[in-house]
């Protein structure tokens, strides 16, 4: 298993749980409780905090988006569901991005998405990936719940979960410190380049709910084993979450196949690689803080197919 792995060529952390138990705890480079940026793994955890206010009764799947957003175009056909299954039909007008150029707060972020997010009719009911999707739903639990993503984060989470090596990118230094963050690199022009903190801290704002957490293979585990076996969500939630057609398989921030789930993040000089059973009794991480053009394309099958070799 080790040497499928180390063929992979990939500089960071690498954490192999089988049957519950660790297989394979070392690091490639860095440390094993070194923190990357997760990028779109966060989505998993997002997606739960929706689907947690569902099983309480303070969310229906089924609730239009118009409920919360009136203004988005489409958001009287659009539910809950599309956006966590990112069949919304949703995108950002062609030329314009996430987020509003200098951060002010996630209330003007969602303002300047709003404005700029068109409606595709003929995509609603149809998979088209889009962080944006998940920014909306952020929008969405601190209406109801009335707390900020973070402070909801944390309180689900951070805290009851005593993750020790988990944060939020533009936290402190002195806590990011904490947690064993490094920062990422980008390989250009023959060698590998810090991104630079003011870009990745203004993408992990824009990137809300779907890209703004650093977190160590272990703790990354923590939750993921949470989500899928704890008490959190019911077997009945799971089930309704992670449901998934073709041609994508997606919902609820998971890639879902007859044998595990698949969960990538890639962004701002990071790698984060997620394999887990249904049971989440099996599990691949890999993490890195160093990445190259054309890469992570050709990891993801790679790792699948270690994934596959491990469970059988």
């Amino acid at each position: 298993m080790r040497q499928q792995i180390d063929a992979l060529k990939i500089k960071g952390s690498v954490l192999v749980i089988k049957d519950n138990k660790i297989l394979l705890d070392y690091a490639t480079n860095n440390a094993t409780d070194t923190s990357y940026l997760i990028n779109s793994v966060q989505k998993s955890m997002t997606a739960a905090l929706v689907m947690r206010l569902v099983q309480t009764g303070k969310l229906s799947l089924q609730d239009p988006l118009s409920k919360f957003y009136p203004a988005i175009p489409g958001s009287k056909k659009i539910k809950l569901a599309n956006l966590i299954s990112m069949t919304a039909g949703l995108s950002l007008r062609p030329g314009s991005k996430l987020g509003s150029k200098a951060f002010k707060s996630d209330q003007a972020n969602l303002e300047h998405n709003i404005a700029k997010t068109i409606f595709v009719p003929k995509m609603l009911g149809k998979w088209y990936y889009s962080s944006l999707n998940y920014i909306y739903l952020c929008g969405i639990l601190s209406q109801v719940t009335g707390k900020s993503y973070e402070k909801l984060f944390r309180d689900t989470y951070i805290k009851p979960l005593k993750l020790k090596h988990t944060e939020f990118l533009w936290a402190k230094s002195a806590q990011l410190l904490n947690t064993g963050f490094i920062p990422g690199k980008v390989y250009k022009k023959g060698r590998y380049i810090l991104v630079k903190a003011k870009v990745a801290l203004s993408d992990a704002h824009n990137e809300l709910g779907a890209g703004s957490i650093v977190m160590s293979n272990h703790d990354l585990a923590k939750v993921i084993h949470y989500l899928l076996a704890g008490k959190f969500l019911s077997s009945k939630s799971r089930k309704l979450l992670y449901q998934a057609s073709p041609p994508s398989f997606y919902n609820g921030g998971f890639y879902n196949n007859s044998k595990f789930k698949i969960a990538n993040g890639a962004g701002e000089g990071y790698y984060t690689f997620l394999r887990s059973t249904k049971d989440a009794k099996t599990m691949l991480i890999i993490q890195s803080d160093r990445t190259r053009m054309g890469q992570f394309t050709s990891l993801k099958p790679q790792i699948d197919k270690i994934m596959k070799s491990l469970i059988d």
